[in-house]
């Protein structure tokens, strides 16, 4: 879809098919913050003493699928790191294969679908371009507008399954940052697939490089 020299509620009203300024200002928001993380590319020109904000060439597709992984991915530069980093791309599509179609939650039934294991799919894929190919959207109305500042749609769902399942426990507290929990939690998984146990290792080693800097900050403080 041809969105260049549109801007940004304009490309979101040609896209998803909704008016930001009436719907989801959030929406436009957090538009907004992929064009400060570079991750959607603009050009900008002065008009009576403003700055207007259209979209370069080519950015349709990438804007289209950061908006729908950012309703998964809360944080842009979760889903900055998603078009950039292939395995964390891969650990990710995990994520969105167990949130969005592996559910026993009344949540995950409702958004069972045939669009959301091609979204996961298109995930998995990383000869699939996040920036030329349109991303098959699972959602009728974003979460972002459904939801609004109040929550978000990955955190409903996992929160409401934490009890019952730790692997939906452990999800959280790995997109939480949360990365002591998410350590203990995973002693208590199992077994699980390859993408978990990546998943189980990336903690590790994100646990381990926050306490060499926390023992640097040590010897620096006691010299």
């Amino acid at each position: 879809m041809d969105t260049e020299g549109l801007s940004i509620p304009e490309a979101i009203r040609k896209l998803f098919g909704i008016d930001v300024a009436k719907e989801s200002p959030l929406l436009k928001n957090k538009a907004m913050s992929f064009v400060r993380n570079k991750l959607i590319a603009v050009r900008t020109e002065l008009k009576v003493d403003r700055k207007s904000v259209y979209l370069e060439a080519d950015q349709s597709n990438a804007l289209h699928n950061a908006l729908i992984l950012n309703a998964v991915f809360p944080n842009p530069k979760d889903v900055k790191r998603i078009f950039e980093d292939q395995q964390y791309r891969s650990q990710c599509a995990t994520v969105v294969r167990r949130v969005l179609t592996d559910r026993g939650s009344v949540l995950g039934q409702a958004l069972q679908s045939q669009s959301s294991e091609q979204m996961a799919s298109f995930l998995a894929n990383n000869e699939r371009d996040l920036r030329r190919e349109l991303m098959p959207n699972p959602f009728h109305v974003l979460p972002q507008v459904a939801l609004g500042d109040n929550t978000t749609l990955l955190h409903a769902l996992l929160a409401q399954a934490a009890s019952l399942e730790p692997s939906d426990s452990f999800l959280l507290a790995y997109l939480n940052g949360d990365w002591e929990t998410a350590q203990e939690l995973s002693s208590q998984i199992s077994s699980g697939s390859p993408e978990l146990f990546a998943l189980k290792t990336e903690i590790d080693r994100k646990l381990r490089e926050a306490h060499e800097f926390s023992d640097l900050l040590d010897l620096f403080r006691n010299k």
